[in-house]
C-alpha cells in the first residue's frame, strides 16, 4: 500500500500549544499550491497508456516550516510516482526557492493511477533509442517544477506565526484492504489486486490494515492555517482509461476545502 499525503481543510480544534524560550526563534508556516495537470497525450502510469482527457485537475499542495535552522519544505503532488533524478530535480529547485538544502525538502505523491510517473532518465533512454513509448514529458516536467517553485516563493512573505498544533483521526471503512485474504473454506489467497471484480475477494474481510486517517493541523491561536492528512491506500477509481484525475482523494480534499475555506 501507499501512504497518501493529502492537504485537507479539516477543522480540528487546537491541541498542543507551541511554547518557546525567549531566545528561540518564532515558528512560522507558509502554504502554497499550484496546478500540475499533465496535458492530453501525456504518458500515464509510466507510459502504460496516454491521457485522453482531463476529468479534473492535478494539484501540488505544500508548506514551508520556518524557524530554527534552515526551512523545511513538504509538498504532495497528485501524481503517481516521482523517481530517481526527477525527485532530485524537485528537491533542488524547491530548496533554492525556499533558501534551504535539498535534504530538507520532502516530496510525496498521492499515487493516483490515472496520473503521471516522473522518471527523467528513463524518458531520455527511450528518446535516445527512438522508441515511441513515453514515460513522461521532459519539458512539461520542468514547467511543473518551476510552477510549484514559483508558488512557494510567492507564499514565503505570507508565512503565519504558528502557536498551536492539532491532532485528529477518523476511522475509514470499506476503502483499503490487505491483499491477503481467506476464502470461505479457509484457503489463504494473495490475489486481491488493487482493482478486482472477484466477488469472493471483495466480500472477504479487509484484513490487517491501518484503519485511521490521521490529521495534523497548524494554528495561529484559534485560527486554522493548514492541515495535513495521511491514509494508506491505492486510489484507483480512475484507472487505465486515460482520464486524468486526482481520484477520490483529490475530490474529497476539494470538498473539505470548500466546506472549510480557511
Amino acid at each position: 500500500m501507499t501512504v497518501v499525503c493529502l492537504f485537507l481543510a479539516w477543522l480540528l480544534g487546537p491541541g498542543w500549544e507551541i511554547t518557546a524560550s525567549p531566545t528561540a526563534p518564532a515558528v512560522r508556516l507558509a502554504c502554497f499550491t499550484a496546478d500540475v495537470t499533465v496535458p492530453v497525450g501525456h504518458g500515464m502510469m509510466g507510459g502504460a497508456w496516454r491521457a485522453t482527457r482531463i476529468a479534473d485537475p492535478l494539484e501540488a499542495h505544500g508548506l514551508v516550516w520556518l524557524g530554527a535552522g534552515k526551512p523545511v519544505v513538504f509538498v504532495a503532488l497528485d501524481w503517481c510516482e516521482i523517481r530517481n533524478d526527477a525527485l532530485e530535480r524537485w528537491q533542488r529547485v524547491l530548496a533554492d526557492a525556499a533558501g534551504t538544502a535539498p535534504e530538507r525538502v520532502l516530496v510525496c505523491t498521492v499515487h493516483q493511477h490515472d496520473a503521471p510517473v516522473a522518471d527523467l532518465e528513463a524518458e531520455r533512454i527511450l528518446r535516445a533509442r527512438g522508441l515511441s513509448a513515453t514515460v513522461c514529458d521532459l519539458e512539461f516536467h520542468e514547467v511543473a517544477v518551476q510552477r510549484v517553485a514559483q508558488a512557494l516563493r510567492e507564499a514565503l512573505p505570507q508565512a503565519r506565526l504558528i502557536t498551536h498544533l492539532g491532532l485528529g483521526k477518523a476511522r475509514v471503512e470499506r476503502i483499503a484492504s490487505n491483499r491477503r485474504y481467506l476464502t470461505p473454506d479457509g484457503e489463504v489467497r494473495f490475489d486481491r489486486t488493487s482493482s478486482t471484480r472477484n466477488p469472493v475477494a471483495r466480500a472477504a474481510s479487509e484484513g490487517l490494515v491501518d484503519p485511521w486517517l490521521r490529521t495534523l493541523s497548524f494554528w495561529a491561536d484559534d485560527t486554522p492555517v493548514a492541515a495535513v492528512s495521511a491514509y494508506a491506500v491505492h486510489p484507483m477509481s480512475y484507472y487505465g482509461q486515460g482520464e486524468v484525475s486526482a481520484d477520490f482523494p483529490g475530490l474529497a480534499r476539494r470538498r473539505r476545502q470548500q466546506e472549510t475555506p480557511w
